[in-house]
């Protein structure tokens, strides 16, 4: 899904209404941009080709984006380019779709400053039928591997296998299958049961939906979608997956998460309620509803919305978007309690994972953003969560997961692929391994901000799984 146009498209297209007739207003071309105080020199050193992340600030809100440079065309947030004038001191692109109005809405980039030759600031501009819509500032960034790094050190890639179609988002390991979500293009099954050879053994595709994670209990899969909630599967026969059931019983919801803690399924429904959803699974084929949990003090229309998190201990680590992280108690699943929250500026709280580390309760949590990073936080306490340690890398590569195992905390990066770190000393998180996934002539980079390694899951079988939204599914074996 590209963030960036749901979000933009939620500020009101407020000039030329249906009915009306088309401004004759160019208010997204070059000539009508003040960039009269931009230091425009270093624009001359600007390569305008490859992959480029990208920040809209905008009033009261940032988001982030990509485009793809190209000496044909390329495309930019999400549309092909259909300005682009891109020499000199002169940094200029746009990009121009219909509407469901039949009006011509138009973007542009025009630079203002490059500090370097990879890096460009400078003025964003939406227009409707040529008048002004939207305006704010932009920063776009080259993406490219990390300066100094090979692409890989402490990781070796045992196998790689491509999805038939579709963006691989989501990946879960069980009974020497692995389970491969694809969004719109619903999900792969892999035999994995000789890790170096992935043998693809069915498929399911959705019909005009989304599909983000699958979890496996036993025999039983669940899968989070985008308009049913949970689908439940029978994969006693892996080949051969039988629909079993939809969860909630009572109306579709969003599910973008799942976890399974023991013999209880949490799922994080962001839409319509902004609630979790806990069922008892000691039956896995026959999930029983126990309750439906939304944080109390939370506000639904600043996106306070529950979005991933795990189980531990009978506390419910939330990823709760805007909210920031929040702590629930479950001990008693009919009647959770809430605990506590930890929240930061402008948070995207998203992708979390828990364990006991030096005698406390610690908490790795990390936004899905522009910016947003690993954060370590102490949630022994969770009325009194202090965060003790971070982990960055760089602003426009962001993380779209987390596993921890024992000591050791996988990181899905994006653009920066697979890290792994030595959180024995969890204030202090130590890079001990990484492999880059990212490479920029792969088909389908440049759509979306969140691109590259986009899951990871470590099953105890030996391996490290993976998906890349261009890749597909990867697989991993730990060095020394």
């Amino acid at each position: 899904m590209n963030r960036f146009l749901v979000a933009a498209g939620a500020m009101v297209l407020a000039v030329g209404c249906e009915g009306q007739e088309p401004s004759v207003k160019r208010e997204c071309e070059l000539e009508a941009l003040d960039l009269s105080s931009c230091n425009r020199a270093g624009l001359a050193t600007v390569q305008a080709e490859g992959i480029w992340n990208l920040e809209v600030t905008l009033p009261g809100l940032s988001l982030p984006a990509a485009m793809r440079l190209t000496p044909e065309q390329g495309q930019m947030l999400g549309f092909p380019l259909s300005q682009r004038q891109v020499e000199g001191e002169t940094f200029f692109l746009g990009s121009s779709y219909l509407d469901e109005y039949q009006r011509t809405v138009t973007y542009v980039l025009a630079g203002c400053e490059a500090p370097a030759p990879e890096q460009v600031w400078g003025v964003f501009r939406r227009c409707v039928n040529g008048a002004e819509d939207l305006s704010g500032t932009f920063e776009a960034v080259r993406m490219q591997r990390r300066a100094g790094e090979q692409e890989a050190v402490g990781l070796e890639r045992v196998s790689e296998v491509a999805l038939p179609k579709g963006v691989a988002v989501g990946v879960s390991v069980a009974n020497g299958h692995a389970f491969v979500a694809a969004l719109s293009d619903g999900l792969v099954i892999y035999d994995v049961s000789v890790p170096a050879e992935p043998r693809k053994v069915a498929s399911l595709a959705p019909q005009n939906d989304s599909w983000f994670q699958t979890w496996v209990k036993g025999q039983t899969l669940y899968v989070a979608s985008a308009r049913e909630g949970v689908i439940v599967y029978d994969v006693a026969d892996p080949a051969v997956p039988k629909r079993l059931t939809v969860l909630p019983a009572d109306g579709a919801v969003e599910a973008r998460g799942l976890y399974v803690d023991q013999d209880r399924l949490y799922v994080f429904s962001p839409t319509p309620r902004a609630e979790v959803l806990i069922y008892d699974v000691t039956a896995p084929a026959e999930p029983a509803l126990l309750s439906r949990h939304v944080v109390v003090d939370s506000i639904v229309s600043l996106d306070e919305r529950p979005v991933g998190g795990v189980a531990l201990g009978n506390r419910l680590y939330l990823g709760h978007w805007s909210y920031g992280l929040a702590v629930v108690d479950v001990t008693d699943p009919a009647k959770p309690a809430d605990l506590g929250r930890f929240i930061y500026p402008d948070s995207t709280s998203r992708h979390v994972a828990v364990g006991e580390l030096g005698g406390r309760m610690v908490a790795f949590e990390s936004g899905e953003d522009w910016g947003a990073h690993l954060r370590v936080l102490d949630v022994t306490d969770p009325a009194h969560i202090t965060q003790i340690g971070e982990y960055r890398l760089r602003q426009e590569s962001t993380v779209s997961g987390l596993r921890l195992v024992g000591a050791k905390l996988y990181v899905a990066h994006n653009q920066d692929g697979l890290r792994v770190l030595d959180v024995s000393n969890p204030g202090e998180p130590l890079e001990v391994g990484y492999y880059n996934t990212w490479r920029e002539t792969d088909a389908g980079r440049g759509e979306s901000f969140l691109e590259g390694l986009s899951s990871v899951a470590v099953p105890g079988d030996g391996y490290v799984y993976g998906t890349d939204t261009s890749r597909g599914l990867l697989i991993f074996r730990e060095q020394g």
